[in-house]
């Protein structure tokens, strides 16, 4: 009886404001619920780690979080840092002694702790020195000392930026000779323009509390733990909201027009077949013919059931899904180009993807393009804003095309069997509630006597 209840996981809505504790707190307390329908094998830590397939791995995860809910910037953050974490810890020991890990009320490390032996001297110093002035600017000869001349610099501030510096009291000067002796300086430098600065293409959504909070840390320190406040909160709402969500999405095996159309069909099977059920009883008809209304109110039931949750059975039953419009290549052209005689569009080339600067990568993954969408600037540490895929080809083509030439589009195959099983419910949820309404209306159906009118 299970099945015949069995619910999706809930949709999850984001929640207004900035992300701090109090929103994870509420995204964890509506999350709970949803944990149950989430099998083992489709968890977060097995989609982050690459333990699911296609359309459930962490590309398509990150496909998700770019085109569907628009905060990729939480995950392609919490992938840099457990890079960093690891390329940190690789690190020689008297390397990292230069950034120790954080504690409350941190002072700046100083270079005396070389001179006084407790760090060798050939080792701190063979490091890069480029001094590293500010986290915006490149440093110069007189960069700042203090949180006064750094306020005095010529450069101008956001609100954010002014807000760091009118939090470093003259008590706690930074000591920029340690800083830039300190391993991985550079790196964090790039994801603080990139993540954390206000504007930056990928700035993730904190609080000018925890923005500033962070600052500060990085003033003292380039060991992971620096960034603990940030990652937890990122963590909690990548688990709690974003994950549970992807799972309710993923669980759709059609696009949008086809489940309207899914629908409609299913309901105008509904009303021939009652139409034509009355009309067999108010003839001479045998009563027995109305039996033959059973299988297409059945077929009707079932398939609106299906497709209130997104689901099309026609695909399940052949272990299949439509394509994301994302994932259209080139061999979908020949649609495209029969779509496009009832547009306006301009005929283009086959598909093209719009070139992106080279980026360092997160992580690599050799996949088919074929299976599942995969841009290397979606997976990379830096790259442009999450927002210029509506520049990309796909998305003109796809807001172009005539709403009847989506139906017909390249079918892929769903290789997670977790997924699978998810699906696998929710069509015998729809089979057994067409089976106990359908065959009670037949049974009434039959049951009423000849009305003999024709």
């Amino acid at each position: 009886m299970s099945v015949l209840f069995y619910k999706r996981p809930d949709h999850i809505e984001k929640l207004d404001g900035p992300l701090d504790s109090s929103s994870c707190q509420k995204y964890s307390e509506r999350a709970a619920c949803s944990r149950a329908a989430i099998p083992e094998s489709l968890s977060f830590d097995n989609v982050i780690n690459g333990k699911t397939l296609p359309p459930m791995s962490l590309p398509d995860f990150m496909d998700y979080l770019v085109y569907i809910s628009y905060d990729a910037e939480n995950l392609q953050f919490y992938l840099w840092h457990q890079e960093y974490t690891k390329k940190f810890n690789a690190l020689p020991e008297a390397v990292k002694c230069l950034s120790p890990k954080w504690e409350a009320n941190m002072q700046a490390p100083s270079l005396g702790r070389v001179a006084a032996g407790r760090i060798p001297q050939r080792e701190a110093f063979s490091l890069d020195t480029k001094e590293l002035g500010t986290f915006y600017n490149d440093a110069t000869d007189d960069s700042p000392t203090s949180a006064t001349s750094f306020a005095h610099s010529p450069h101008t501030f956001t609100k954010d930026q002014e807000l760091v510096i009118s939090g470093m009291s003259s008590k706690d000067e930074p000591d920029w000779e340690a800083f830039s002796i300190q391993p991985l300086r550079d790196d964090i430098r790039r994801i603080v323009a990139n993540y954390i600065e206000p504007g930056s293409d990928r700035e993730l959504n904190l609080s000018h509390r925890d923005r500033h909070n962070i600052m500060q840390r990085l003033q003292h320190t380039t060991h992971p733990s620096a960034f603990a406040p940030i990652v937890e909160i990122i963590s909690m709402t990548l688990r709690n909201q974003s994950h549970p969500n992807f799972i309710r999405w993923s669980m759709c095996n059609g696009n949008r027009p086809r489940v309207i159309a899914l629908r409609g069909i299913a309901i105008c099977v509904i009303l021939v077949t009652t139409t034509v059920g009355v009309i067999l009883a108010v003839s001479r008809a045998a009563r027995w013919y109305r039996i033959l209304c059973l299988p297409f109110l059945w077929f009707g039931i079932a398939n609106i059931v299906a497709s209130y949750k997104g689901l099309c059975i026609l695909l399940y039953r052949r272990n299949t899904r439509e394509s994301r419009p994302w994932e259209l290549d080139g061999s979908d052209t020949t649609l495209l180009e029969q779509g496009r005689a009832h547009s306006s569009l301009p005929p283009t080339p086959p598909y093209t993807r719009t070139p992106t600067p080279s980026v360092p990568s997160v992580k690599t993954y050799d996949r088919d393009f074929s299976s599942s969408s995969f841009f290397d600037d979606r997976l990379s540490t830096l790259g442009p804003s999450n927002k210029n895929f509506r520049e990309e080809q796909w998305y003109r083509r796809w807001t172009h095309r005539p709403w009847w030439r989506k139906l017909r589009i390249k079918k892929l195959k769903v290789q997670e069997e977790g997924l699978r099983l998810m699906q696998e419910k929710i069509v015998k949820q729809a089979d057994w509630w067409a089976t106990i309404v359908a065959i009670p209306l037949i049974i009434v159906l039959v049951a009423l006597p000849e009305g003999n009118f024709f």
